[in-house]
C-alpha cells in the first residue's frame, strides 16, 4: 500500500513513519515544502505525480490563540484544506485519511462523546474542524475521518511550542508554581498509540467517522499529577478551575470521546507510560 503522507514533520506523523511496517506501507512523505494544503493545484500535482493507494492528511492550523486571532487562516488550512486533499486523492482513486479534534463538540454531555452525537464547538479551530469534516466528506463520500484529542508525541509540536507533558517537566525541574486545570476533561493521547491504531482501519477500508481514544480521560490536572508521579517529581503543584486560570479562548470543559466503530485505544496512562519510557524520562517500567 502507497501512502502519501501529508504534514510529515509534524508529531503524529513521525510516529506514523516510524511505526508503521514497511512490508505493509509504503510511505511518501510531504510537507508543505512540496505543496501547501491551501493550493489547490499544488496539492492536486503532488497527488497525481505519485498515485497513491492512501493520502493521509495530518496538517492542521491547531494552536487556539492563533485561530482565534486569524479564524481566516484556520478555515484555509484546516477546512479548505482538507477539501483540497480529498478531492485530489479522489480524481486519481486514492482513499482519504483526515484528522479531527473532541474539540467538535461542545462539552456539555458529561458522558463520553460517540460519532453520532450533534457537533457545536465553542472557538473557532473547533468550527473550522467541523467545517473540515463535512468537506472532506463531501469531496470523498468514502474518506475515513479520525477525531484525536490532546495529542502529544516524541517529536512534540511545532505549532504549539513542544507538548503539555514536556512543558510540564520543564515547569517542575525550574521550581516554577505549576497551575493546571482540573474542571477540563479529554483524552490525552499519545499519537504512537494512535499511528498502531489507525493502519488497521486503513487496510481494512474503513470510511466515514471513527474516534480514537481511550474512552475514559481524566482532567488535565490528573495527567500533569501522573507526569510528576511516573517521573518522581513533586513540584509546587495547584490544581485550579477554568475561571482561576483565565485562558482567553474557550474550550469544552468536557470532551472525552468514546467510540461506537472501533476499538478504544489502550488507557491514557498506559500511552503516558510509553512516552515517558521512550523519551527517556523513565529508566525503568513502572510499578
Amino acid at each position: 500500500m502507497r501512502v502519501l503522507l501529508l504534514g510529515a514533520n509534524g508529531q503524529l506523523a513521525r510516529d506514523i513513519q516510524r511505526l508503521w511496517p514497511k512490508e505493509r506501507a509504503e510511505i511518501i512523505p510531504a510537507t508543505r515544502a512540496d505543496a501547501d494544503v491551501t493550493d489547490a493545484d499544488a496539492v492536486r500535482a503532488l497527488v497525481e505525480r505519485h498515485r497513491p493507494d492512501v493520502v493521509v492528511n495530518t496538517t492542521a492550523f491547531h494552536y487556539l490563540p492563533d485561530c482565534e486571532a486569524d479564524p481566516q487562516r484556520a478555515f484555509a488550512v484546516n477546512a479548505v484544506g482538507g477539501w483540497n486533499v480529498a478531492r485530489a486523492a479522489r480524481a486519481v482513486g486514492a482513499r482519504v485519511v483526515q484528522f479531527s479534534t473532541d474539540y467538535v463538540f461542545d462539552g456539555t454531555k458529561q458522558t463520553p462523546y460517540v460519532e453520532r452525537d450533534p457537533r457545536r464547538a465553542v472557538n473557532v479551530y473547533g468550527t473550522s474542524k467541523i467545517a473540515t469534516e463535512d468537506l472532506v466528506l463531501q469531496a470523498h463520500p468514502d474518506a475515513l475521518v479520525v477525531r484525536v484529542s490532546g495529542l502529544y508525541g516524541l517529536a512534540g509540536s511545532a505549532g504549539k511550542g513542544g507538548s503539555f507533558v514536556e512543558t510540564m517537566l520543564r515547569l517542575a525541574k525550574e521550581g516554577s508554581t505549576i497551575r493546571v486545570v482540573a474542571d477540563q476533561y479529554t483524552c490525552p493521547t499519545n499519537t504512537a498509540e494512535v499511528a498502531e491504531a489507525l493502519l488497521p482501519l486503513i487496510e481494512v477500508g474503513t470510511t466515514g467517522l471513527v474516534h480514537l481514544a481511550d474512552g475514559v480521560g481524566c482532567s488535565w490536572a490528573d495527567f500533569a499529577e501522573a507526569i510528576f508521579e511516573l517521573c518522581g517529581l513533586r513540584p509546587d503543584f495547584r490544581r485550579v478551575t477554568t475561571e482561576e486560570f483565565g485562558s482567553p479562548v474557550a474550550r469544552p470543559k468536557y470532551s472525552v470521546m468514546a467510540s461506537e466503530r472501533v476499538p478504544p485505544l489502550r488507557p491514557w496512562r498506559v500511552g503516558l507510560e510509553r512516552y515517558l519510557r521512550e523519551k527517556g524520562h523513565l529508566q525503568t517500567e513502572p510499578a
